[in-house]
């Protein structure tokens, strides 16, 4: 019955509000895509493909990536597991269809012995094709994926689905409910923090990078918190906007204090405005160019598209 009633509110969530439910990675976001798989070889998920004793109704997915020429990612591990259940159903490496230049292993944990062996061995998808299929086996177009950040893994699996639960725009929504669903959030938590905030519980800690069974273990019990302590939620949410808005005050009394230190007129504005996301590790936050160009030590009114 909890099952039931988990994923009944589950499903409510994706049929009561808009995108931030849904994601195509193609469509939905505004920055260019940080994959090395061409838009041509995006596809949706297959619709009602398989029958419904073999389906998925939600499955919470991490996956790990490594770096490739021009400064694009591809897919070396892929976890997924029955968000209902906690069982395990894909925790693989992924084997690079590209020459990897930064294997990232501070964060992917994936190094190039370990994916050597992983491929020798046979313990490896031989590319993010198959790893995509493997996952499609548990799941069609009805299926409910959940995880933290959810557009990056779906970039690097070249998929789009239009039933997600993502635990980092859950929280952020919760943080800024008079934002509307077409404007991006101001700022997004990481799995780190919402794990030790919510949760009360360490992830991530280990020098071998991180790993990727736990952060989808740790994304999936946040959403399910979330879910069953709607008022603790509301009272995390208030705490946090009231420590950003702290934040910010005090980073704009430090500018200002700077700028009357050196006797500096206001800047002129930059023509464009140029974005910062932190990525998935860290907490992310979307930056002008002109709130980072001072702390940088450029000149004021440095406009670096003006060449």
């Amino acid at each position: 019955m909890r099952s039931y009633q988990l994923f009944s509110t589950l499903w409510s969530k994706i049929s009561s509000c808009g995108s931030a439910y849904t994601s195509n990675p193609i469509s939905d976001n505004k920055r260019a895509l940080k994959t090395s798989i061409q838009l041509r070889d995006f596809r949706d998920t297959p619709h009602k493909a398989l029958p419904a004793a073999g389906k998925v109704s939600a499955i919470a997915i991490d996956c790990e990536m490594v770096g490739v020429r021009g400064g694009r990612q591809t897919l070396a591990f892929l976890t997924a597991i029955n968000f209902l259940t906690g069982e395990v159903l894909i925790n693989r490496y992924v084997s690079p269809t590209e020459d990897v230049i930064d294997w990232r292993s501070k964060f992917s944990g994936v190094t190039p012995t370990i994916m050597a062996s992983a491929v020798a061995s046979g313990e490896a998808f031989g590319s993010w094709r198959e790893a995509r299929d493997k996952l499609w086996e548990f799941m069609d177009d009805s299926t409910v994926l959940v995880g933290q950040s959810l557009n990056y893994d779906l970039e690097v699996l070249g998929m789009s689905h239009a039933k997600v639960v993502d635990s980092a725009i859950l929280t952020s929504e919760a943080v800024y409910p008079s934002v509307i669903s077409t404007r991006p959030l101001p700022r997004q938590w990481g799995l780190k923090r919402l794990a030790k905030d919510l949760l009360s519980l360490d992830i991530q800690n280990s020098n071998c990078g991180h790993s990727a069974l736990e952060d989808t273990y740790a994304a999936r019990d946040v959403v399910i918190w979330c879910i069953m302590n709607p008022e603790e939620l509301k009272l995390w949410a208030d705490n946090a906007r009231r420590q950003e808005e702290e934040r910010k005050a005090a980073q704009k009394r430090h500018k200002h204090g700077k700028k009357g230190a050196k006797g500096k007129s206001p800047a002129t504005q930059s023509t464009r405005n140029w974005e910062y996301s932190s990525g998935r590790e860290d907490d992310i936050e979307y930056l002008r160019w002109s709130d980072l160009a001072e702390d940088l030590g450029l000149p004021e009114g440095y406009d670096p598209w003006s060449d």
